[in-house]
């Protein structure tokens, strides 16, 4: 049964619905959002006579408030709103999962070029190598595991889901489906099975994802090279340049899946209460796309949020009492165990002193040919007692040496019971309790606030449960520690018994704290949540190389403090001190740019001094680049001149990023003492900026971009045919990065500001305002498509509705009752 209404209904519905429960038995429960019962029915949950059933109540830009008496209905009614919203492109998803992209989208195109995807993480994807690295992680057992593990509750919310999604397919049919995948033989109905394949990949989304090729790819040699990374002619610069493992790293390391969290307790904040700013930074395209949904249970669970694709709860968001957001953490979630390789057979290795068998495994895909024949590819790929073999040109399978890689978060099992427990929270330090009761949270650190004015940061991520002896003892040789160093990346001795590892870091070693002030982070370690707070004397593994403790902190670590301190001291210009919904808007949408105030006015100064560099292809006079520079208002608003300039400049140098071995960038050290005010001004002996100021210029010249253009008319997206000029900078707290069109635009594939909620409270309950700034649905005809996307170019938030009251009066809502 399906129901469709809209406000004018209400009366009609509240009679059936209560003739169908007086019938059978049934009692209606009052809502709990907000502690508000309505009249209209709509407040109630559906009658709970069939094995599924569920209320989706709409309110404006097509947000699903699913109201139901148990967590199967729950997971029923999301699951049948999320494919409406994005079946196409999570259909494609299975696929994927399943490795049969090869089978329904080809290997090579017709002149012989593999044909690839848009990985989650921004890489290009082969579909072989991408068919085989599935084929070997997303297994029968491994998704049994995850059921097996799991709750009641939460296998009944995986069962809902999967019920409610393909309800939806089979009322609209392959032929009925939205453009992008009508009558595509690829779109399959959804099988539990596939569910917690998605649990596993969204878990290893912050480490084993990256290295798709890596694995897929590794092989025994073919002949007898005995070349390691102890022995290598190249230098250490070089040899981690050349590794595609160790760059594709940097999708983490370099923030690009990155986030702020600000928690602002009763100390700060006008009214008494907490303010939560959540502002996760993903991508646009592609399965790490968030959709925001609202669950209610009554008595139960009531929350809303945003959530992965194709997870059926809120990660995110909000309840009656506290509101959580996550950013993206520093731990190692994966090692790697350099392996010392049996002389006699390749597929043996060596551990303290005994020859141990790899694990083959032989796999078959299918493949479509470009003349549409399909013809069988097989491979076989080997596992260890560490994980799979892994493989690049740096970290070579030679016939001494290779590597294995070790993934803490592909045995994280309870993630769906996590989110559950940190939805049930009634306060911040309920929060934390819930946070370490598993910590399952696959690769996040945690900022909440409640409505008592109670701040928490909490990182109960998942990390390798590698102590600091065993790290200082087993990561050997020069290469490897000069990696760790550099890269923070951990490559343990496979050949010792006593090196090898096992399970998460426990919860008694993880750090937090409460505040009645602030709490934030953006992505840098766990050791400045706050200007007045050193988290420190935790395991190393959390936290390795540029991102250990007492190290220098990023540009939005830097600006988020500062903006904070700035509000509650009137610094900002605004008027009065103290933090509202209202202002805090108005402090995150200034788009402030920190480094630059504490190093460009030195910088400036030198360069108009003496503004000629030779580079390679002789002198080059910066006057007008640096005047330029010396102009802007070092924001990266739409109308801030010089901001791009500044933004390709920045970048050029690893964002004031000190490289190891080489002259810093900056005038005044670093001081543990003083993260937010050091490292500070312009080092004048380091010729790096000169030289990476005029590469930056003639780029502008040779696209004739102006070196005094604005954001707004080169941050350009097109919807619905209508260009969408959007606000945000790459390396901003306010994020946003459009990909560089070759033409000096920035535009799709974009990643950085995803969902975005700003969250207090009243005495009515929660008080929300945001958006997710690509819209609810993924197809493009779709009158959801585009409509929030739409208001966040023009500079406008959303109100998102939590209690009966708000979800009923909103302009927007319309009812729809499913069963089955």
């Amino acid at each position: 049964m399906t129901m469709h209404m809209g406000r004018a209904s209400a009366s009609k519905w509240v009679d059936w619905v209560a003739t169908v429960a007086t019938a059978l038995g049934v009692s209606l429960l009052a809502s709990c959002g907000g502690g508000n019962a309505d009249s209209d029915a709509s407040s109630n949950p559906p009658a709970q006579s069939a094995t599924y059933a569920a209320t989706i109540r709409y309110t404006s830009y097509g947000v699903p408030h699913v109201l139901a008496t148990n967590y199967k209905g729950a997971g029923y009614g999301y699951g049948y709103a999320f494919a409406k919203d994005n079946i196409c492109l999570f259909a494609n998803e299975l696929v994927t999962m399943h490795g049969e992209r090869s089978r329904y989208f080809g290997v090579r195109d017709a002149q012989g070029n593999p044909i690839t995807y848009l990985g989650q993480l921004g890489g290009f994807v082969d579909n072989v190598s991408s068919d085989f690295f599935y084929k070997l992680l997303m297994t029968p057992a491994q998704a049994a595991a995850i059921k097996a593990s799991s709750s009641q509750n939460a296998q009944d919310i995986v069962s809902g889901f999967v019920a409610g999604y393909n309800r939806y397919l089979r009322e609209t049919g392959v032929s009925g489906l939205p453009l992008e995948c009508k009558n595509a033989p690829w779109v399959q109905p959804m099988t539990e099975t596939d569910a917690y394949y998605r649990f596993t990949q969204a878990s290893i989304a912050g480490s084993s994802l990256a290295f798709i090729t890596q694995i897929a790819n590794a092989q025994p040699p073919s002949g007898t090279s005995a070349a390691s990374l102890k022995q290598v002619s190249a230098s250490p610069a070089q040899w981690v340049a050349g590794s595609s493992l160790l760059n594709a790293e940097k999708v983490f390391k370099a923030h690009m899946i990155g986030s702020n969290g600000l928690g602002l307790g009763h100390d700060v904040t006008q009214s008494g209460v907490g303010i939560v700013l959540g502002n996760p930074h993903f991508p646009w395209w592609g399965a790490l796309r968030l959709h925001q949904l609202h669950l209610t249970i009554p008595g139960s669970y009531d929350v809303y949020g945003a959530t992965l694709l194709g997870v059926p709860l809120p990660l995110i968001g909000f309840n009656k009492d506290v509101a959580w957001t996550h950013t993206f953490s520093t731990d190692n979630r994966f090692t790697l165990a350099a392996l010392q390789i049996d002389p006699a057979n390749k597929t043996h290795y060596m551990v303290d002193g005994k020859s141990v068998a790899m694990t083959p495994v032989p796999l078959t895909i299918t493949a479509t040919q470009p003349d549409g024949s399909t013809t069988q590819i097989s491979r076989t790929l080997y596992t260890t007692q560490y994980g799979p073999m892994v493989q690049d040109s740096t970290f070579a399978w030679t016939a001494a040496s290779a590597f294995a890689l070790q993934d803490a978060n592909y045995g994280n099992y309870k993630m769906i019971d996590q989110v559950l427990l940190n939805g049930q929270a009634t306060s911040a330090a309920s929060l934390r309790t819930a946070l370490a009761t598993y910590s399952a949270m696959p690769w996040v650190n945690t900022i909440s606030a409640d409505r008592t004015g109670q701040a928490m940061y909490a990182n109960y991520s998942v990390a390798a449960n590698v102590p600091d002896a065993q790290l200082a003892q087993c990561v050997k040789g020069p290469m490897a520690q000069y990696i760790l160093a550099t890269n923070g990346t951990v490559i343990l001795d496979g050949s010792t018994s006593s090196c090898a590892w096992s399970g998460i870091l426990p919860s008694s070693q993880r750090p937090w704290v409460t505040r009645t002030d602030y709490v934030m982070n953006s992505n840098d370690s766990h050791w400045l949540p706050n200007a007045n707070v050193r988290l420190a004397g935790y395991p190393m593994i959390i936290a390795t190389g540029p991102t250990a403790e007492a190290t220098p902190q990023g540009e939005r670590t830097r600006v988020g403090i500062a903006q904070v301190m700035d509000r509650v001291s009137g610094a900002d210009g605004l008027p009065g001190t103290g933090f509202t919904v209202a202002n805090l808007q108005q402090v995150y949408g200034m788009l402030r740019f920190y480094k630059p105030e504490v190093w460009l006015n030195e910088f400036v100064t030198a360069c108009l001094a003496s503004p000629v560099v030779t580079t390679a292809k002789g002198p080059v006079d910066l006057t007008q680049a640096c005047t330029v520079l010396k102009q802007w208002d070092k924001h990266h608003g739409p109308t801030s001149a010089g901001a791009l300039l500044f933004q390709e400049f920045y970048g050029a140098m690893n964002e004031l990023n000190d490289q190891y071995g080489q002259p810093s960038y900056w005038r005044v050290p670093f001081d543990p003492a003083n993260p937010i005010t050091t490292p500070a001004g312009y080092n004048t002996a380091n010729p790096v900026p000169m030289q990476a100021l005029a590469g930056v210029v003639a780029q502008f010249n040779a696209l004739g971009v102006p070196l005094a253009e604005i954001p707004a008319k080169r941050q350009i997206i097109y919807r619905n045919g209508a260009p969408l000029s959007i606000r945000g900078g790459r390396y901003t707290y306010f994020n946003w990065q459009g990909n560089p069109t070759g033409t000096g635009y920035y535009s799709d594939p974009a990643y950085g500001n995803s969902y975005i909620q700003f969250v207090t409270w009243d005495a009515n309950g929660p008080v929300a305002q945001g958006m997710l700034t690509y819209s609810q649905s993924s197809h493009t005809l779709s009158s959801n498509y585009a409509d929030l996307t739409t208001l966040y170019a023009q500079g406008g938030w959303a109100n998102l509705p939590f209690t009966d009251a708000q979800i009923t009066s909103d302009p927007g809502y319309s009812v729809t009752q499913i069963s089955e």
